[in-house]
């Protein structure tokens, strides 16, 4: 895609454009049916709506999110190398949090390596795409609900002839066959291990972690590929350093830990990861240290390269059509810089929202438009103290019009809700889409689209062809 046609895209919800009976039989069926596996019953706000329909684009629309999603990366990556030379050095910079488990702090930066797999999220203002942040770790949720959610409306109302976009898990598979090989050439088929592990969660309780997910097995055995699900205490080391799953070499491991995740009685296995890994005889996707590239920090790097003419012409026009305007206060210790921050947030504060640098489902965001200029001022001051912290210029993000049943009473609306794109990247190509929309008892105003905020999952399907319709 050319760069003007970049920094043009427009993204529209072309649901309106397909035959009304049509629609209104998909609707119908949909609205007949009862519970939807990814949609389970919490009690909190709004989580007992469910969408009636998908959003609907066009393909050209996605092949241009593919392109700009793959673009910026690569820019967010090379603001990063620019900056630090190292794994650690970059760890250091960021202030990042917390310590991120297998990172090897003396490894190179390799930008081929740290977005290989990412999910940026992305709101759409007056049809124009603007990424809130890069999401790039070894866990991105998601991936499972929209798959299952796309195949299930297509087969629900065929004749509509909906189109699925490309799916992650096999995206996923194709790309651990690409993953450079480790030597270890012991049979013609590599084998990749996917770890069990205990974990406590937030209340304390411990419980196995398996990450084994519908559809995995067999996309990864289509490409060749011998797959071992193993606990991380059968883990160990050969001779020659190799990793070992139950006494069986691997030479990939697919990484899947939550951030909420706290590992526990491991065995052992988590330093035989490491020590191989070291030892480049075992190759781990994606990088662990990629998640450093989602820091929010990153943005703020993007923006002072434009200012400093460091970016070519075409990227400057991407960054400052794309990315909302992001400064960072807490990260370089810079105390008449980090006032200046402050009297822009107070001046600003209406058209400005504050999150922390490395957060987690939306938590701790502050929108100036819904706080007072004397306790704006504070909180955005005392969050930097404890950690990085990002202005960032407040999207007001465009609605749709969806239809919703509420699973409790049965009850139908339709509204124009607001919503959040994330587009799932594997290896420079997108790879499946979830959108995720705010239910309609819920604020309308400046929120967080987040899960746990009751944001409701939903799929995005590829509009017909022209011929089709």
């Amino acid at each position: 895609m050319a760069d003007d046609d970049r920094v043009d895209l427009v993204i529209v919800d072309a649901w309106d454009e397909l035959p009304e009976q049509l629609r209104r039989e998909l609707v119908a069926r949909r609205a007949a049916l009862p519970e939807w596996g990814p949609y389970q019953r919490e009690d909190r706000p709004g989580r007992n709506w469910e969408p009636l329909r998908p959003m609907v684009i066009r393909e050209r629309a996605y092949r241009g999110l593919e392109s700009l999603s793959t673009r910026l990366l690569r820019l967010a990556v090379d603001a990063c190398c620019r900056r630090a030379s190292t794994v650690g050095d970059l760890h250091r910079l960021l202030r990042f949090p917390h310590q991120i488990l297998l990172m090897d702090p003396d490894r190179p930066l390799v930008a081929a390596e740290l977005t290989r797999f990412a999910r940026p999220d992305i709101l759409v203002e007056r049809g124009r795409p603007r990424f809130l942040e890069f999401n790039i770790s070894t866990r991105l949720g998601g991936d499972g609900v929209a798959g299952w959610l796309a195949e299930a409306y297509v087969q629900l109302c065929p004749e509509i002839g909906l189109r699925l976009p490309p799916t992650t898990v096999a995206a996923q598979c194709a790309a651990l066959t690409r993953t450079p090989g480790t030597g270890n050439g012991h049979r013609s088929s590599r084998r990749l291990l996917i770890p069990v592990h205990a974990v406590t969660d937030s209340t304390g309780a411990r419980h196995r972690r398996y990450m084994i997910k519908p559809g995995v097995l067999a996309a990864a055995q289509q490409v060749g590929l011998e797959v071992l699900h193993t606990d991380l205490v059968d883990l160990g080391l050969d001779n020659a350093g190799r990793l070992l799953a139950s006494d069986v070499p691997v030479d990939i491991v697919l990484l899947g830990w939550r951030g909420s995740d706290h590992i526990v009685d491991d065995g052992g296995g988590l330093a035989a990861l490491c020590t191989a890994d070291r030892a480049r005889t075992v190759e781990l996707f994606p990088r662990p240290e990629s998640g450093l590239v989602s820091s929010k920090a990153v943005l703020s790097w993007l923006h002072e390269d434009c200012d400093a003419g460091v970016l070519g012409v075409a990227d400057r026009a991407l960054v400052r059509a794309h990315v909302p305007r992001t400064v960072c206060l807490g990260l370089d210790g810079d105390p008449d810089g980090e006032r200046r921050l402050l009297r822009i947030a107070a001046d600003d504060r209406d058209r400005l929202v504050a999150k922390p640098a490395v957060g987690r489902s939306g938590n701790d965001v502050i929108f100036g438009s819904r706080t007072s200029a004397q306790k704006w001022q504070t909180a955005v001051a005392d969050a930097a103290r404890e950690s990085p912290l990002v202005l960032q210029r407040r999207v007001e993000p465009d609605r749709i019009t969806m239809p919703f049943r509420d699973r409790e009473s049965g009850r139908q609306v339709t509204t124009r809700v607001p919503f959040v794109l994330s587009l799932f990247m594997v290896d420079g190509a997108a790879a499946g889409i979830l959108v995720r929309h705010m239910a309609p008892d819920l604020p309308g105003g400046d929120e967080v689209i987040g899960m746990r905020h009751g944001a409701r999952p939903n799929a995005v399907l590829f509009a017909p062809e022209p011929h089709a319709t």
